[in-house]
């Protein structure tokens, strides 16, 4: 576990156990304080482990290649969740003086997400380059809808505020989007593509710093 992703286990860890005790009348009026809180918490187990399902025993064949993945997917699952909370906890409040972090990391996050997807797939279970990168591909746009569904479900059945948080209506915000993320999605694959060993190579190294 690199440095990166203890310090958002800890934040999450953090956050969520405040935002759970405290009154909610202590917090920002836009604060959905209890979901939030839950959602912390949740954040930091998953990262914390749900990459030992990928893990294999050191004396495997190809154990370092294959946990190498598993590293990864912890990377990505932790800039995935720390980006959201980091726009829950306020950074999304940005579009009323004109920065739409939203967009932003509807954008940035499939880009990520693809190549890291797509590396997992490759040197864990060994798919062809060409092959992981067409199904990261499609799993992150898949996602991205099926994002767009959870949050208009949230909202409509928990009374959350977490779509259309600009002003605009729900299907003006939803359209929006997902043009970032088919953008994001489209960028992602083609710097697999084009980069893939440079890619695999500064991502092992991001992954190795303590």
């Amino acid at each position: 576990m690199n440095i990166f992703v203890k310090f958002s286990v800890a934040i999450l860890f953090c956050a969520g156990i405040i935002l759970l005790v405290f009154p909610v009348s202590w917090f920002p009026s836009f604060y959905d304080v209890r979901y939030m809180g839950f959602a912390g918490l949740a954040y930091a187990v998953l990262i914390t482990f749900l990459p030992r399902l990928l893990r294999v025993p050191e004396n495997e064949t190809d154990a370092a290649r294959k946990n190498h993945a598993a590293d990864l997917f912890q990377f990505g699952l932790a800039f995935a969740f720390i980006c959201n909370a980091s726009g829950d906890l306020g950074l999304y409040q940005l579009y009323k003086v004109g920065f739409e972090f939203d967009k932003l990391l509807h954008f940035i996050v499939p880009i990520v997400s693809v190549v890291i997807i797509s590396i997992i797939l490759n040197q864990r279970w060994g798919i062809s380059k060409s092959y992981s990168i067409a199904a990261a591909f499609g799993f992150v746009v898949l996602c991205s809808v099926g994002w767009e569904v959870y949050e208009y479900a949230t909202d409509l059945i928990l009374k959350t505020h977490i779509s259309g948080v600009y002003g605009l209506d729900i299907s003006t915000d939803t359209k929006f989007d997902l043009i970032y993320n088919a953008s994001g999605s489209v960028l992602g694959a083609l710097g697999g593509i084009f980069f893939w060993d440079s890619l695999i190579s500064r991502l092992k190294r991001l992954c190795e710093r303590n």
